[in-house]
């Protein structure tokens, strides 16, 4: 069962980003949104990274990340909103982390 992890606050503030990497399965994806991009910056995402494979995919919305001016890896794959409606669709639930 695919789950679509929505992750609006920055791992620096809150613990949120933490607790979605502890309960991550595969084929799972996540998405970072809002203050929740400021976790490509974070220590935590290479851990992330080294831990993901072809079965766990991490997508960020391309214009939150540029109001942040926050670069991006490549890993990491930009949507747009619209993507992100078509997700709830693709995955068996969506949990929001905020």
């Amino acid at each position: 069962m695919s789950t679509l992890h929505l992750v609006r606050k920055s791992a620096f503030t809150t613990n949120d980003f933490a607790q979605c990497l502890s309960v991550l399965d595969q084929q799972d994806s996540i998405v970072l949104m809002d203050d929740g991009c400021y976790n490509l910056k974070h220590s935590l995402m290479s851990s992330l990274i080294k831990r993901a494979d072809s079965t766990i995919t991490i997508k960020v919305i391309t214009n939150h990340a540029q109001a942040r001016a926050i670069e991006t890896m490549a890993e990491v794959k930009h949507i747009e909103m619209v993507d992100l409606v078509e997700l709830t669709f693709t995955h068996n639930k969506v949990i929001t982390w905020q």
